[in-house]
């Protein structure tokens, strides 16, 4: 069983990385990546994307909010369960 103590230390480390990308998002959001900024100083236009995601983060920050903070859910959720079962594995 894993200890309370260490399980407050991966809580707190949690919260402060979802903190921590929330202010990230809204400083860089404005600015683009480096692809996109160097994309528009040669003059190349974006193509139609091949494959559209499931989940969009649409056009406003609080859609873009709910939305990343659902996808950090999933992908939380989905180590979780694959870590359970490799665990029960080893054993």
């Amino acid at each position: 069983m894993v200890e309370r103590r260490s399980l407050l230390a991966i809580a707190g480390i949690l919260v402060a990385f979802a903190a921590g990308l929330v202010l990230f998002f809204i400083f860089s959001a404005p600015y683009g990546d480096g692809l996109e900024r160097t994309m528009e100083h040669g003059g190349v236009e974006e193509p139609e994307p091949v494959y559209h995601a499931p989940l969009d983060y649409g056009d406003s920050y609080a859609v873009a909010l709910v939305m990343g903070i659902v996808g950090f859910a999933i992908v939380l959720g989905s180590a979780f369960l694959v870590g359970k079962a490799f665990g029960k594995r080893g054993r």
